[in-house]
């Protein structure tokens, strides 16, 4: 059985439902062994992009394990991406989703955190797919303190 785009939205899905609930573990199974995960946001002031977060995947299992000494902003994150294209080339496709990342706080007060955007590269090995490299390509400039978990 191929695999189709609609498995393709799924895999993104399902990387948003386990960053939500902090599940590292299930979001670091859907990546491959040398994946790499950065957020990106350009600067008009400095007329550059600007990397605040740039690991390969054992960098991220080390955060995972930290991150609960970590200040932390307090409540949740809720991310939606929405596919806006997949191009496949052979074995790799490479996936565009526009994010949306809200925050809930501990009143249940939600607000908008993060927009932007999920530039994916997918492996598809036979009926599998794994997450090759992820960059987030913030237009939020200013998300305050506390968000070391990957977006």
């Amino acid at each position: 059985m191929a695999v189709g785009n609609d498995d393709i939205r799924q895999l993104i899905g399902r990387s948003c439902l386990y960053l939500d609930q902090e599940d590292f573990d299930a979001f670091l199974k859907l990546c491959a062994a040398d994946f790499t995960y950065q957020i990106r946001v350009y600067s008009a002031e400095i007329r550059k992009d600007m990397v605040w977060m740039n690991h390969e995947r054992a960098a991220l299992e080390t955060l995972a394990q930290v991150l609960p000494e970590h200040l932390r902003l307090l409540g949740t994150l809720m991310r939606h991406a929405s596919v806006s294209m997949i191009e496949r080339n052979g074995e790799r496709a490479s996936v565009t989703s526009s994010l949306i990342v809200m925050h809930t706080d501990p009143d249940g007060q939600s607000r908008l955190f993060a927009g932007g955007h999920y530039h994916d590269e997918i492996d598809i090995i036979g009926e599998n797919l794994l997450l090759a490299s992820r960059t987030v390509r913030l237009e939020t400039r200013d998300v305050g303190i506390g968000w070391q978990a990957p977006i």
